[in-house]
């Protein structure tokens, strides 16, 4: 009788140059539709979301650029796609690079940074964690929020104090300040908001940064360090007394 991990490792041996071949068809496929001339943005969308179904290094390779050269709307795609790749490490890296990068600057494009913090966040990249804690205090609050969010689910230490400092900042007279309840609002040229958010009615008032922040950062800074304080002159204490000993503990 065969055992159990030979036959898996002989039917995985068979089967590889089918899927080498299919994988090949597929980025021939994707190159084709995506760079045809004439091709529209939901063409592009397409091809992007076709590709992913495969979920390897190569395809990480092919599709990574996009998220530098792609218009605004496919960028994010690619992004929140790239999110589905945990178990490939490239892809973490490639969305650091994508994040940390001079092509997706500015406030215009502060969307695709927001996609790429979640997607970074959903996959729980620890390579992450030192370019989502510098975030965490950016100007612009949806991105903030976004940085505090994939800490979160990244948990890694460099965010502790950047997280402490913002629930201290929140917490004097800057927390007061209204933040647009639309996080795309005017930041891609050439889009609506209604074509990405329906508006809600109901939604009078405009949050403040405290209303915003304050709960993101208490859940980070509970995820990280397992510990429940209210405010930050709690959190700073603590910290102050455990930082030279403190570990993540997963």
């Amino acid at each position: 009788m065969i055992a159990a991990g030979a036959l898996f490792a002989c039917l995985a041996t068979l089967a590889g140059p089918q899927d080498g071949n299919n994988l090949q068809s597929a980025i021939q496929k994707f190159k084709d539709d995506y760079y045809k001339v004439g091709a529209r943005e939901d063409d592009k969308i397409q091809a992007v979301n076709y590709l992913s179904q495969h979920r390897c290094e190569k395809v990480v390779k092919v599709l990574s650029p996009l998220l530098s050269e792609a218009p605004p709307m496919v960028r994010m795609i690619t992004a929140r796609a790239l999110a589905n790749f945990s178990d490939v490490d490239l892809a973490g890296k490639e969305l650091v690079g994508a994040l940390q990068g001079q092509a997706n600057s500015g406030k215009k494009l502060s969307c695709i940074r927001i996609e790429i913090l979640r997607a970074l966040g959903a996959l729980h990249y620890k390579g992450a964690g030192p370019a989502a804690a510098k975030l965490i205090q950016d100007r612009e609050v949806w991105v903030a929020k976004a940085a505090i969010d994939a800490t979160a689910r990244i948990r890694v230490s460099d965010a502790i104090v950047p997280l402490i400092k913002a629930l201290a900042r929140i917490e004097g007279k800057d927390g007061d300040a209204e933040v647009t309840i639309d996080p795309l609002d005017g930041f891609i040229e050439g889009y609506g908001k209604n074509e990405f958010f329906k508006q809600d009615s109901r939604a009078q008032k405009k949050p403040s940064e405290r209303e915003v922040l304050r709960a993101p950062i208490l859940a980070a800074l509970q995820s990280i360090t397992k510990q429940t304080f209210g405010c930050a002159k709690e959190w700073d204490c603590w910290w102050m007394k455990n930082k030279a000993n403190f570990t993540v503990v997963d």
